[in-house]
């Protein structure tokens, strides 16, 4: 193998590493989450959608993110019923949600 087949085979493998690195870095807050004392679960989507379902009822909510850890549920457009505004962390598998100074747990559903 001479060197421009060794520099070409080195640019490749590169390459190829970046792509796979680059696909793991995905959002850690897409997924499912559960509350775990209410049963409450979240599908939260990567096209701005939310879905929280209880006992086989289901709402479909439109979310937006704001850097660095705010996350807005919006309400209705004629304004009935308002958009709320919480922050959220993550720390592995949990998400912790905080609204008006209260915490809510959810737990990733595997």
């Amino acid at each position: 193998m001479n060197n421009d087949q060794k520099l070409i085979l080195m640019l490749v493998i590169i390459l190829a590493a970046t792509m796979l690195t680059a696909c793991g870095n995905g959002d850690p807050l897409l997924g499912g989450w559960q509350e775990p004392t209410s049963g409450v679960t979240m599908d939260i989507d990567n096209d701005g959608k939310l879905v929280m379902s209880l006992n086989g009822q289901s709402i479909t909510m439109t979310y937006t993110l704001e850097d660095p850890d705010i996350i807005t549920l919006i309400g209705s457009a004629d304004g009935t019923i308002p958009d709320q505004k919480m922050t959220y962390r993550i720390e592995e598998d949990k998400l912790t949600l905080t609204l008006d100074g209260a915490d809510t747990v959810f737990y990733r559903v595997k």
